[in-house]
């Protein structure tokens, strides 16, 4: 499989490691140009999942170089919270809906989140993942602040 960026390979393989896998994984390696990633249980089951993707300079395209799957571990405690589920990930995925209601409450993140990717997130996270997707779509306080004598200027 290709991707168009390292963002986008990550955001693939964190949905299919939510919705489908049901397992975390962990990046062994990282470069600009390289991403590594194992299952989390590799050391204690002897999980033999493994992905790795690099940087085609000809394609200008992130391709999946290897990938030796499915998992063997078993999914013997299956948790309400899945590590490899950042506010990173989920403010994008709230983007959308923070634009048209920049009221969003995180009760709702809660269950849009549980909803949408089947894991229960804490109130924490839930916060941090709003926040994110506030300032994604309209900028940080401090942003504002600097822009204020500009419209200052023009009124």
């Amino acid at each position: 499989m290709v991707f168009k960026s390292k963002a986008h390979l990550k955001a693939n393989v964190q949905d299919f490691s939510m919705q489908f896998a049901r397992r975390e994984f962990r990046v062994v390696e990282s470069k600009p140009k390289l991403w590594k990633v194992v299952c989390k249980n590799d050391e204690a089951t002897g999980c033999n999942w493994m992905l790795r993707a690099g940087f085609k300079a000809k394609m200008e395209l992130f391709k999946i170089t290897k990938y030796v799957g499915p998992h063997t571990c078993l999914m013997n405690e299956i948790s309400i919270d899945h590590r490899n589920l950042g506010k990173s990930m989920i403010a994008a995925h709230l983007l959308g809906i923070v634009r048209q209601d920049p009221t969003y409450d995180i009760k709702y993140v809660q269950q849009n989140v549980k909803d949408r990717f089947g894991f229960d997130i804490s109130y924490h996270k839930a916060w941090h993942a709003l926040k994110a997707a506030r300032e994604e779509g309209y900028g940080t306080w401090e942003t504002s602040v600097t822009k204020l004598p500009k419209y200052m200027a023009a009124l």
